[in-house]
């Protein structure tokens, strides 16, 4: 194994005998863990480290990406829109409650007034059949019609009623005693 190979196989964590038990006539780059994603002249090619190539780029970490987004501003300013706007579309539904309620109202108030015009134009006609039926020309008219008369003086004077036996005290009051005195009386 050449001395390049060895020195790539150290930098890659494998021993040299690892790298010399690999297949015969084998370039470095088949024992490269990556050499399946890698061509084996861009693996041979690269450069040899003998440390880990980490370096630290100082940033802002979290505050850089709070600058890259909205600032707090313009945040504010979305979240007070966002309110307005519930707060405009809460007016317009109770608005448009209100407008329907009243409308509803005004619907059966109607209804109410035109049902009263009916009665009062019924009672009306009412009170116009009442006044027709109870002439008292029309009632002498349709009672003669039927065959009845109005009763003679002579008639009248005839009848004659029995005392009532039913009795009242001073006060004006029923007296149940008094009508059964009045009663075993008679």
């Amino acid at each position: 194994m050449s001395a390049s190979m060895t020195s790539r196989a150290h930098a890659y964590g494998r021993s040299s005998s690892a790298a010399s038990r690999g297949r015969a006539g084998s370039s470095f780059a088949a024992g490269y863990r990556g050499a399946r994603y890698v061509p084996t002249s861009v693996a041979e090619k690269l450069p040899l480290y003998d440390e880990p190539s980490i370096a630290v780029v100082p940033g802002a970490g979290r505050r850089a990406q709070a600058q890259e987004g909205l600032s707090a501003a313009a945040l504010t300013l979305a979240k007070v829109c966002a309110v307005a706007c519930i707060a405009l579309a809460l007016i317009a539904v109770a608005r448009v409650a209100i407008t329907s309620a009243a409308a509803t109202c005004a619907l059966e108030t109607r209804e109410i007034s035109q049902s009263i015009e009916e009665a009062r134009a019924q009672g009306n006609e009412l009170e116009v059949a009442q006044s027709v039926l109870s002439n008292p020309t029309r009632i002498k008219t349709q009672a003669q019609a039927m065959g009845m008369m109005a009763p003679t003086p002579a008639y009248s004077e005839q009848l004659v009623l029995p005392r009532d036996i039913v009795a009242t005290d001073e006060a004006g009051n029923l007296s149940l005693s008094e009508s059964m005195a009045a009663l075993a009386a008679r």
